[in-house]
């Protein structure tokens, strides 16, 4: 124990001299030091392993960084793959058409009758009064609440992040910007089989927003390593009829309808687009960074137990009838 008590105390002194050299890095010294540590592959009740995994995504705002490099349109490659997926949000579970039929469960005989409300019912109309009930039992509708636990690729709240601290100086620094940020669970499968999570971080501009693309958390063939793979561009927009034409941005993502424009043209103009495709082998429990000379990412991903599903109590057994003596 000493010694790996040694060990670990070593590890911080030089990820703290490191860090007083590198500008940047130092802004993500906290979380660096709250995950130095290692932690085995977690398996599931359901057979899978699950991981919690918290990204941070911000934009170089150094020009010497982004001119460095000579982007082409040519050299583009954007595109979402078939296999994705956007995140789940808190919103979306409070999100529902038709909320009186399929929530509340009223049928159009129902209704009450807008013009007896208003009490603007012409003279003579004969109008059925609303049945007040009791009504037949309805099936449940199907709405129901997140389960922060157990429910994949949910956004989690804030309060629950390991990078509040790194978060709060990358917002306050005047040559970064945070894009995007994200806490969720999910269960970790191998290449052929992972799904794509669709990111939008940043200014939006129609129906664009600077930072979009999508990332893949997967296992590596040897299923010993979780691997993120990055596929994200930075758009710089211009405002409406300006901008090179020589910039296009990829169709709407599956499953999600392609929004018009006027003369099917974005309102805003493009000057330039960055791609950023990278991919990262990542030991769990470890912080890691992918550079790049417009983007920059933070990930952690850490071993998660999912939880069985709730069950209800089995109700009491009644008290077995006691005879009465007559």
């Amino acid at each position: 124990m000493p010694e790996a008590s040694n060990s670990k105390s070593l590890f911080r002194v030089v990820m703290v001299k490191i860090c007083q050299r590198l500008p940047l890095i130092s802004l993500l010294l906290p979380a660096v030091l709250a995950l130095s540590g290692s932690a085995t592959l977690a398996a599931s009740y359901d057979g899978f392993r699950w991981f919690q995994v918290e990204i941070s995504i911000f934009s170089n705002e150094y020009p010497e960084y982004r001119n460095a490099e000579l982007w082409s349109p040519a050299s583009l490659n954007l595109s979402y793959p078939q296999r994705s997926r956007e995140f789940a949000r808190l919103a979306n579970f409070f999100q529902v058409e038709n909320f009186e039929q399929r929530v509340l469960g009223i049928t159009g005989s129902e209704e009450f009758s807008t013009e007896l409300i208003e009490g603007i019912a012409e003279p003579g109309t004969e109008s059925l009064p609303p049945e007040t009930g009791p009504f037949p039992h309805r099936p449940a509708a199907d709405l129901r609440l997140p389960d922060f636990e157990r429910d994949p690729y949910l956004l989690l709240p804030r309060e629950l992040s390991n990078f509040q601290t790194t978060n709060a100086r990358l917002e306050s620094s005047a040559n970064n910007r945070l894009l995007f940020t994200g806490l969720w669970r999910q269960p970790v499968v191998g290449t052929g089989s992972a799904t794509a999570l669709i990111v939008r971080g940043g200014r939006q501009y129609g129906e664009h927003f600077e930072l979009e693309g999508n990332l893949t958390i997967r296992f590596n063939q040897n299923e010993d390593r979780v691997v993120i793979d990055t596929d994200l561009w930075l758009t710089e927009f211009t405002a409406p009829g300006t901008g090179d034409s020589r910039w296009q941005l990829p169709p709407a993502p599956p499953g999600r309808p392609a929004t018009e424009t006027a003369n099917g043209i974005n309102a805003f103009g493009i000057s330039r687009i960055i791609q950023m495709r990278q991919s990262r082998d990542m030991r769990s429990n470890e912080f890691h960074y992918l550079d790049h000379p417009a983007l920059g990412l933070v990930i952690s991903v850490q071993p998660y137990d999912l939880p069985p599903p709730l069950s209800l109590p089995a109700p009491l057994a009644a008290d077995p009838p006691q005879s009465v003596d007559q």
